[in-house]
């Protein structure tokens, strides 16, 4: 093999390997917890006869990136258009998994696949379908921040612009 095509398959295959070390899309956080993805439009129409449904269609995804168990009690979903928010309820998420964070109401679990499920017991649809001037549309902040719509104790943010139908968003 001439110098030349060693030379050539050498750089492919470094240009290769660091392809697959690059995220296409990387989320980031400053704490614990990150967000990675949300659907913010669940699948369907949201009311019916002024009854709410598939609150539970709606969610974000929530991942401990600690080597440690994190308790998420406290941390503060603030959604960018309004103060009416409930902080994370009391879950003991394992290092490196991932949540689903429900809208509405059910029991916390682990399914058969892995996931976990946490549910914030909402009546009502609170993520926003269609997004607003201000950005980001969803941050997730530390125990103990306000829900404020402002930057203060952030850790991690996602923003969707405008969700389409059952479409779940990398953060």
């Amino acid at each position: 093999m001439s110098r030349t095509v060693r030379t050539a398959a050498f750089a492919s295959a470094a240009l290769a390997l660091v392809a697959l070390a690059t995220p296409s899309q990387a989320a980031s956080t400053t704490g614990a917890l990150m967000l990675t993805h949300v659907r913010p439009n669940a699948a369907g129409a949201d009311t019916r006869d002024g009854t709410q449904l598939n609150l539970n269609g709606e969610y974000f995804v929530i991942k401990n990136v600690t080597t440690r168990t994190i308790n998420t009690s406290g941390y503060v979903p603030d959604i960018t258009t309004n103060t009416y928010g409930r902080a994370l309820p009391s879950y003991y998420l394992p290092a490196g998994a991932k949540a689903y964070v429900h809208t509405g109401s059910g029991r916390h679990y682990r399914d058969s696949a892995g996931a976990h499920h946490i549910y914030r017991g909402y009546a009502r649809h609170v993520l926003l379908n269609t997004s607003t001037a201000k950005n980001p549309d969803l941050r997730l902040k530390k125990p103990g921040s306000p829900d404020d719509n402002t930057a203060t104790g952030s850790i991690t943010t996602c923003n969707w612009n405008t969700a389409a139908d059952g479409t779940t968003y990398a953060c």
